[in-house]
């Protein structure tokens, strides 16, 4: 073996430092591969490198973060290891930053596996431990096989690993599927037919994870076989109740560059129906029958699946703690979140709120605390981005006493350790100075914290959630927050949409309204419809801040028994666009959702807006689609 490796490091040197007597043929991307080893990332092919294994608490920390796609993939990656254990593969599931989170193998080989890296926790880069299969999809996002000697490293010519790339429905690279074997045939030809078995569970994979991931969209199939059309399609679209692409699988993206001149960029968020000769009601209409759509200049077979019905679902879901019921509206299609967060609430799994500023991040936090078993505990809600930099380390950790001048000679406790056994909220996080990330790292990882001039750490017991408005993988990019602190704080990711996207607005408006009667003291009252009309138009850039700060005003200032629209300021009414065109067509009254209960009633709605499904769907606070489904199920036409 050490002739093998002594022969390897002299062909590697050869072609990386151009030496004309290197007469072994290396395949091009292989080639490449060690050329960015030696000149991009450092690496010294003399230098032996055994397999580098994260410790537990870090593979955890990658598992976790990857959680919702393995619970997807697993099910795909036995299957494909069933198929193949017995010629010697194992199956691995790397993330995008190369550690193996997910492993199937022999297990009387797991001491060999473990040493040769082909095991949970094995970390697999360029710059780390040079050419591997894995590695070189993260460098290039595209498929590879590195068979013996293709590997960089010298310590790892004996194995032979194949791997294709995993791609989210927005086209990001979430991970690597990699097949490895430690005794593999000789000849690099042999793992052609491995490569076509892991492409194609990665393609397997991607469209369920798709399909799980936009599960309140509409899935539109598209294919070359009518046949094949809802086993194995070849491109797969998720379509959102507005009518846009919110995702694609990775094939589709690459489609669509190619026969639409479209970037993945520009590709979600357009609006579907321009992209095809048809709309996606139109194809949904004809369910059942082979309908073609002709997208630029193909026509390719397609079917279209709607979101499952909010109102079933709801039904069907568990009763949700108090805390988090009143967060969303009883049919807002937020609430299947709600039902998620309620598994998690009794657990310290780290959650991390996006959201616009004044959107209920801390509201949302609250409610969180108080659906667990630390309810009865402190909640302590902490602003990175208002505490003065110079301050914030001792506001946090605390300090001993006389640990610097003008400090309490008693000492001060820090907030987090206020926190202990109960929450400790961190809001605009993203806004935490970089050289205290670390501290904060530590707390997560070690549960305890050090306050600033002492040298004793002192235990602590708290569930973090934190909160901001800014895109942290942005600020991870520009070296502004650390990665593995993302991580860390990303057990559970929450989007809070802003109020002029929430699907529940009339709910939402109801319950700040009767929290803003409380507050003040003064009597409940209605709004009137034209009120209504007027904050429903309105595009609230303060999100649910604002609103409760206009209904309040409004509370205190209108005269008579109801809240009219002269009662609003005036920059909500110069600011909002009217519903209604003509105040003459205003219906009467603002129907509700029992609108949808029966064709009647859903006939008679649709009379008094005068057949216009958009001016419904607003008032009924649902979407234009869930009309088009209910329109639909009855058998009734526009």
């Amino acid at each position: 073996m050490l002739a093998k490796q002594t022969r390897h490091i002299r062909d590697v040197m050869a072609l990386v430092y151009g030496d004309t007597r290197h007469t072994r043929s290396i395949d091009p991307k292989i080639a490449a591969s060690w050329q960015r080893c030696v000149h991009q990332h450092g690496l010294n092919p003399e230098t032996l490198r055994e397999a580098m294994i994260l410790p537990h608490h870090h593979l955890v920390e990658h598992q976790d973060a990857m959680d919702s796609l393995t619970a997807v993939a697993r099910h795909g990656l036995q299957a494909l290891w069933k198929q193949i254990r017995d010629m010697g593969y194992v199956v691995l599931l790397a993330d995008a930053q190369g550690v193996v989170v997910e492993s199937f193998g022999c297990e009387q080989q797991q001491r060999e596996l473990t040493r040769a890296g082909l095991h949970l926790g094995a970390l697999w880069r360029e710059n780390t431990n040079g050419t591997s299969a894995v590695a070189m999809v993260l460098a290039t996002g595209n498929a590879a096989i590195v068979h013996r000697a293709d590997h960089f490293d010298a310590t790892h010519i004996g194995l032979s690993c194949t791997a294709a790339p995993v791609f989210d429905s927005q086209n990001r690279l979430r991970a690597v599927l990699d097949v490895s074997a430690l005794t593999p045939p000789p000849a690099k030809q042999s793992q052609y037919w491995v490569l076509q078995l892991v492409r194609h569970f990665t393609a397997l994979v991607e469209i369920a994870a798709l399909i799980q991931t936009h599960r309140r969209d509409w899935i539109v199939r598209l294919g070359y076989a009518a046949e094949f059309l809802n086993v194995a399609p070849e491109f797969l679209i998720a379509v959102n109740d507005a009518g846009q692409i919110s995702g694609a699988n990775h094939a589709f993206f690459r489609w669509a560059a190619e026969h639409l001149a479209m970037p993945s960029e520009s590709l979600i968020g357009s609006p579907f129906d321009r992209l095809a000769d048809k709309s996606l009601l139109a194809v949904y209409s004809t369910a059942g029958e082979r309908t073609t759509l002709t997208l630029g200049n193909t026509a390719l077979f397609a079917s279209v699946s709607p979101p499952a019905d909010q109102r079933t679902a709801a039904a069907h879901e568990p009763e949700l703690p108090a805390a988090l019921s009143q967060l969303y509206g009883p049919q807002s299609r937020h609430r299947r979140t709600l039902q998620r967060i309620a598994v998690l609430a009794d657990t310290q799994v780290p959650v991390l709120i996006n959201g616009e500023t004044g959107s209920g991040k801390e509201f949302l936090a609250r409610a969180i605390h108080l659906a667990g078993s630390r309810a009865g505990q402190p909640f302590i809600a902490v602003n990175c981005a208002a505490i003065p930099e110079n301050l914030i380390e001792s506001e946090l950790y605390g300090y001993a006493p006389g640990s610097f001048s003008g400090a309490d000679r008693n000492g001060k406790t820090g907030l987090i350790q206020a926190a202990d056994g109960g929450t400790l909220f961190l809001d605009e996080i993203g806004d935490m100075p970089l050289y205290l990330q670390s501290r904060l790292l530590r707390v997560l990882s070690e549960r305890e914290v050090m306050p600033v001039g002492s040298t004793r750490a002192v235990k602590v017991d708290v569930r973090i959630i934190s909160a901001t408005h800014a895109d942290l993988q942005a600020r991870i990019g520009a070296g502004k927050f650390r990665e593995d602190l993302y991580y860390r704080l990303n057990g559970m990711q929450l989007t809070l949409p802003p109020v002029r996207e929430r699907d529940d607005f009339d709910y939402i408006m109801r319950i700040i309204l009767q929290r803003a009667a409380e507050k003040t003291g003064c009597p409940l009252k209605a709004l009137s419809a034209r009120a209504l009309d007027t904050l429903r138009a309105y595009h609230w850039p303060g999100n649910l801040r604002q609103l409760a700060s206009v209904l309040e005003v409004a509370l205190l200032t209108a005269a008579g028994v109801r809240i009219e629209s002269d009662d609003l300021p005036d920059y909500i009414k110069t600011g909002a666009r009217p519903f209604f065109h003509d105040p003459a067509d205003t219906p009467a009254a603002v129907p509700d959702k029992s609108a949808l209960a029966g064709a009647d009633t859903l006939t008679a709605a649709l009379d008094n807006y005068r057949g216009n499904v958009s001016a419904l769907a607003k008032a009924l606070g649902v979407s234009r689609m869930t009309v088009y489904r209910y329109l639909k199920k009855y058998g009734l036409a526009v």
